[in-house]
């Protein structure tokens, strides 16, 4: 148990190094360094992070050998007479003990067997301390879990009852000839959906771009679509589930809240680096007022739910 305390403080000391490293690095060198670059270090720390128990129960699996080793027999020396001189001593040996046979003690009576050792009772209470750290521990992780394993069924559920294949074929022309531009043989589906504000890729194992309904056209609409089409290319998606998966396992450490939100801040960078590529000099302004437009449509949608 404490093995796999020791184990997890050592991933955690060291995680919550790399996530200064990298917090740094997105302020100090963005323009050397960019989010490309960041995110690949957010994806290798999270790998690293992912799966902290194998390692903790390899160092228990080999126990120390104990051997038992007999003392040698005590030498008793035979008494001489007195008056004899030129007499020699001769060390006897005495008989050695059969087996089950209790071994006199020194005052000629025989000794019982010694006591079992009983263990000390500050080890007893640093055995009790170190199994309620790891159910602490395992509590919060399985909380996290389930909180963010029910967020995505609900929102599973609400997807099916809300979305709808899209009608608009201009939309359907736009995905097309971007996903030809950006080289995807295999496409996430594209759906409309009530009640969203700004167009989101969601999901991990089935992934669809989910467009609000009637509100984006134009060169808006495909903007936007380049901007989710490059998320699903890049395979951002995996990365956030990553860190979110991460941030369950380390509850208990600031840092790895902190990690997710830069995850999600890079992860927007690195899109926008690549869309970018894609674009003439012209259209830089254009894309960078329609993501800024999505994003300030998200912020107010995000302060009415507080407020209410």
């Amino acid at each position: 148990m404490d093995q796999i305390l020791l184990i997890l403080g050592t991933l955690t000391l060291g995680g919550s190094a790399a996530v200064f490293l990298l917090a740094w690095a997105g302020r100090s060198t963005r323009a050397r360094y960019g989010a490309k670059w960041r995110c690949w270090g957010w994806l290798l720390l999270c790998l690293r992070l992912a799966v902290p128990l194998p390692l903790a129960f390899q160092g228990e699996a080999r126990a120390p050998i104990q051997v038992d080793v007999p003392n040698p027999p005590a030498v008793v020396q035979q008494p001489t007479a007195p008056n004899s001189p030129g007499s020699e001593s001769t060390p006897v040996l005495p008989d050695a003990p059969q087996h089950g046979q209790a071994q006199p003690g020194p005052s000629g009576e025989d000794s019982a067997a010694p006591p079992p050792i009983s263990p000390a009772p500050g080890k007893w209470r640093s055995a009790d301390l170190s199994l309620i750290l790891i159910a602490v521990w395992l509590t919060g992780a399985a909380v996290m879990l389930v909180w963010n394993g029910a967020a995505h069924l609900r929102f599973l559920r609400w997807l099916h009852r809300w979305s709808s294949p899209v009608d608009n074929w201009d939309a359907v022309d736009a995905f097309n000839h971007l996903g030809d531009q950006l080289g995807l043989h295999r496409r996430p589906r594209l759906l409309m959906c009530q009640g969203l504000k700004v167009p989101i890729l969601a999901g991990t194992l089935r992934p669809a771009i989910l467009l609000p309904q009637g509100k984006i056209t134009g060169e808006e609409l495909g903007f936007s679509l380049l901007h989710e089409l490059t998320h699903y290319r890049r395979g951002d998606i995996w990365l956030k589930t990553w860190a979110m998966w991460v941030n369950a396992l380390y509850w208990f450490n600031p840092l790895m809240w902190l990690m997710v939100r830069l995850v999600e801040r890079d992860t927007e960078l690195a899109c926008d680096e690549d869309a970018l590529r894609l674009l003439s000099p012209q259209d830089y302004s254009a894309y960078g007022q329609t993501i800024l437009a999505a994003v300030a449509r998200l912020q107010d949608k995000e302060r009415r739910v507080s407020d209410e």
